[in-house]
């Protein structure tokens, strides 16, 4: 990044066009490799980041604050060693509820992505960041369950997936799914069912052009018929009591927990912990904000992927997402980049 050119803002719209699953599962995979090169192993990708903080404001949102620094990574596989760069960056997100409830509603979450030069600390880019992080979280999503049960598979020609939420998240993790994994079938539920029938209605129309052009999507009205014969979920929900028991699950199954809130814990139920192995972004997240959690967590997924840690050959696996600073600094390099080179 040049440290000479003046800030400028990307909307969402002007990020849509440089939309590429491959490329956004790569940024992602960085990321996780990152925060597990505690010893800065040469070669790979290494960071600096603090657990999310987060401040009240008043009585009606909330400001969370997501500051990272990801070294020594590229941002498009295969790039030759002398194209790896370092990325400075913090995610701003402010949660306010009521706006959905304003006369002209507005959304009630807004987050920005703000890039530095990483050798001045100067202000290069800011980047709506509501887009970009539906893509990462969902990508994030994809890459633990490749690494964790993609991995532990030998037949994956028959596989289903599951979607426990239909909202913005949900959507994000279907398509997501869509455009880089052959389901054979894809399976809604949402408390609005009409929420989950929109979402079909929209799936139907991308499937021709994705790689999963033959998968049968459907809409179900209960959380146990949805999860039913499952063999990848997604909770994706804001609920704060558990949806997903073990008697709903296949023996092995492998579940991405979403959640939303100050909980991400809230939609399994102990007994589905009780019985799973958990996995997660990073420690200190976990630390702070899975404090509550009692479940065995095995480890990072960037453990998983430079074999310190191992995966089960089969059972529940759940890989409990929180979402991490470097991530978003992963994926706002790829993007700003792109938007670069498209204006240069």
């Amino acid at each position: 990044m040049s440290s000479n050119s003046s800030p400028v803002f990307i909307s969402k719209n002007e990020l849509k066009p440089f939309t590429n699953w491959t490329d956004i599962l790569y940024a992602l995979e960085q990321a996780f490799l990152s925060v597990s090169n505690t010893s800065k192993e040469t070669g790979l990708p290494f960071c600096s980041q603090p657990a999310r903080s987060l401040v009240q404001a008043g009585e009606v949102g909330l400001l969370l604050c997501m500051p990272g620094f990801l070294g020594n990574h590229c941002i498009l596989r295969d790039c030759p060693e002398s194209s790896r760069v370092s990325t400075l960056a913090c995610k701003l997100i402010a949660s306010f509820g009521a706006n959905l409830r304003l006369e002209t509603p507005i959304p009630d979450i807004n987050g920005n992505i703000f890039l530095f030069n990483e050798n001045t600390g100067r202000l290069q880019a800011t980047l709506e960041a509501n887009y970009l992080t539906g893509l990462r979280t969902a990508a994030a999503s994809i890459v633990a369950t490749e690494q964790i049960f993609f991995s532990r598979t030998t037949n994956q020609s028959a596989f289903v997936l599951g979607i426990i939420g239909t909202g913005t998240q949900g959507e994000f993790h279907a398509i997501g799914f869509l455009n880089t994994h052959k389901f054979v079938q894809i399976r809604l539920w949402n408390r609005t069912k009409a929420r989950s029938e929109h979402l079909r209605t929209k799936l139907l129309e991308l499937k021709p052009n994705s790689i999963n052009s033959n998968v049968h999507i459907s809409v179900h009205d209960s959380v146990e018929e949805c999860c039913k014969d499952c063999d990848v979920i997604v909770s994706a929900t804001s609920s704060s009591t558990p949806l997903i028991f073990n008697r709903f699950l296949k023996s092995n199954v492998h579940i991405n927990a979403i959640g939303a809130g100050r909980s991400h814990h809230a939609e399994l139920s102990q007994d589905v912990y009780d019985d799973c192995n958990v996995f997660i972004d990073y420690w200190n997240g976990a630390r702070s904000e899975l404090a509550t959690l009692k479940a065995n967590i095995v480890g990072e997924i960037g453990e998983v992927m430079t074999k310190k840690k191992n995966v089960p050959s089969s059972g529940i696996t759940v890989f409990q997402s929180i979402g991490m600073a470097v991530q978003d600094a992963a994926i706002g390099r790829l993007f700003y980049d792109k938007y670069q080179q498209n204006i240069g």
